[in-house]
């Protein structure tokens, strides 16, 4: 039951809910909240995204526990000037799910990410902005491929190489991120498998009670988590990329244990993350060799939806150079 009461934790530690939800009945959307919605195949697999606009390309990776769609509000403000696109991340959503755990391992996810931008702008960079696990996709990318970067927007994400130094290090990191250790458990499978969909919307019920999410964004979260497998496939990219905390050797480290990033970067960070402790916050500089960091007076974990003004104006300042 430890284990259980970690992983409910996760949720109610990420958005701060703490009362059962009722999901309601789940149906298949007619639109996906009135976005364009398309298919593109990506290294064997087919991906789902969506987008708004035109011009250049903004790409927007999502973390855990959400999906394209999550991104409504900055899509709708970026894609007035911009070819705003979201995906599903590989095993997310409406996105193909491979079976193996090999198959979520960060290189891959990587991969995809910068097949996506070969694709959709093959001759000119991009402005990838990402949150969570698509921060630490976006910071990979920077990493490997700054050529193909034209300026990096992170939200609440941490390099993944800078990540598990502090979780070697920092025993409160450690402490805070005992759920990834639980979500690698049997036990978060078979409550995964039963119940994936209420309790993944258990971690987000508050924005929806608090008005940042309205009830056609609810329906749209509720059926992507309703396809099949895909509450255990976001579970893999935990279990492909962090091994026991007391286990982390230099072979962990990807791309490397030194890897840089070059590229223009903002950072926007929520003063109190829940998932993040000051380590992980104080890390990120001494990985990135041009940073500017804005700092929002909050415990949300998700700035890009229930401060989401804040979020577009730094957005918009940083890109334009101001």
């Amino acid at each position: 039951m430890k284990h259980y009461a970690v992983l409910i934790g996760l949720f109610t530690l990420l958005i701060g809910c703490t009362e059962p939800q009722d999901i309601g009945e789940l149906t298949t959307p007619k639109s996906h909240m009135g976005f364009d919605s398309k298919t593109i195949e990506l290294n064997g697999l087919t991906f789902h995204y969506v987008e708004k606009g035109s011009g250049d390309l903004i790409l927007f990776l999502h973390g855990f526990p959400y999906f394209s769609e999550s991104w409504f509000k900055l899509l709708d403000v970026f894609g007035e000037h911009y070819h705003a696109v979201a995906p599903d991340n590989r095993g997310y959503g409406y996105t193909d799910k491979p079976d193996d755990v090999s198959d979520y391992k960060i290189e891959k996810l990587v991969s995809d990410v910068e097949q996506l931008m070969t694709q959709l702008s093959p001759d000119k960079k991009v402005i990838l902005v990402g949150h969570d696990w698509g921060a630490s996709l976006a910071w990979a990318v920077g990493q490997l491929y700054p050529e193909r970067v034209e300026k990096l927007i992170i939200i609440n994400g941490v390099p993944s190489n800078a990540f598990l130094k502090v979780l070697q290090e920092s025993k409160q990191q450690r402490e805070r991120s005992k759920y990834v250790e639980s979500l690698n458990g049997w036990m978060a499978k078979m409550m995964f498998a039963v119940r994936g969909p209420e309790l993944i919307w258990k971690g987000v019920a508050r924005l929806h009670e608090n008005g940042h999410v309205n009830d056609q964004f609810k329906q749209a979260f509720l059926t992507a988590w309703q396809q099949p497998d895909a509450a255990q496939s976001a579970v893999n990219w935990y279990a492909a990329n962090f091994p026991p905390f007391d286990q982390i050797q230099q072979a962990d480290y990807w791309p490397s244990e030194s890897a840089r990033i070059t590229v223009p970067s903002l950072l926007i960070w929520s003063k109190e993350d829940p998932a993040f402790t000051s380590d992980a916050f104080n890390a990120i500089p001494g990985y990135v060799d041009d940073l500017t960091v804005k700092v929002i007076d909050t415990q949300s974990h998700v700035p890009f939806i229930d401060h989401s003004q804040s979020v577009i104006n730094f957005m918009q300042d940083f890109i334009r150079g101001n």
